[in-house]
């Protein structure tokens, strides 16, 4: 007698609590952020962003998201965020650097957002794009006045209305910091100079660490000392170099039509 009364007031209590615990889930529920798609398979109020475009001329890099974007509609409004990363902190003094648009075709913006600096070496501005049709718009990083490491970088942002293809749906957008990391320049010029302490040499205002071991146009080995050996001020070279960890390190170097591969 006395375990049924037990479970008696057990299930009594449960039947109450109920409604307070579904509201309670609702608020939970309500009250969470909705979440942006992880893939730009699904549409983002009725936009599909794929990829991102990308220049590095100079020293800076401007990286732009997305790379195209795909409307359901003419007159759907497209979100477009710029990213500077700059090698040198700033302020600098080329202070009158700036982010603009240019050339807009079949596309209208509709607001601008004040560039701010994220960091000592980062810059964000957003624009807001309404589509019209198939267009694009060209997005412009220049250099401040008299800066000697670039002029300008730009990109094209491509629009569309319609539905992308799988093979632009599969394409992803990384960060900025990792195309920081992976973007390539390829860069032809005399060398200003070799400096033994940093492991690196100097090509067109590019500072460019050696690093490792290479293997010469008759597959012989070669050290770093080896390699900066060979490397002397005014002789006219290409060095292929990639990005990594905020710095630029040789890939492949052509000294004389001999070409000389790190690995």
């Amino acid at each position: 007698m006395e375990r049924k009364i037990v479970i008696s007031f057990i299930l009594c209590a449960l039947f109450v609590a109920l409604p307070f615990a579904v509201n309670y889930a609702d608020e939970r529920i309500s009250s969470s952020p909705a979440q942006p798609p992880s893939s730009p398979a699904n549409p983002v109020n009725g936009v599909y962003y794929v990829g991102f475009a990308t220049s590095h001329e100079g020293d800076d890099i401007l990286y732009v998201v997305p790379g195209k974007a795909y409307v359901e509609r003419a007159g759907t409004l497209v979100t477009v965020n710029v990213t500077v990363k700059f090698r040198h902190a700033q302020p600098c003094p080329y202070s009158d650097w700036k982010i603009t648009v240019e050339n807009p075709k079949n596309v209208e913006v509709v607001n601008e957002t004040k560039t701010e600096l994220k960091d000592a070496y980062t810059a964000f501005k957003q624009y807001t794009v309404k589509v019209l049709g198939n267009g694009s718009l060209d997005v412009v990083f220049h250099y401040g006045s008299g800066c000697p490491y670039g002029t300008e970088e730009r990109v094209t942002v491509e629009f569309y209305v319609g539905t992308p293809n799988d093979t632009a749906l599969n394409q992803s957008t990384p960060s900025p910091e990792e195309v920081l990391n992976t973007t390539s320049i390829n860069v032809t010029g005399p060398i200003k100079e070799v400096d033994l302490a940093l492991r690196a040499v100097v090509v067109e205002n590019y500072t460019i660490e050696i690093r490792g071991r290479w293997t010469g146009p008759n597959n012989e080995s070669l050290t770093w000392r080896d390699m900066l050996a060979l490397l002397k001020p005014g002789e006219r070279i290409t060095i292929l170099a990639s990005e990594e960890d905020g710095s630029l390190k040789a890939d492949v170097i052509v000294i004389n039509g001999k070409t000389y591969r790190k690995g």
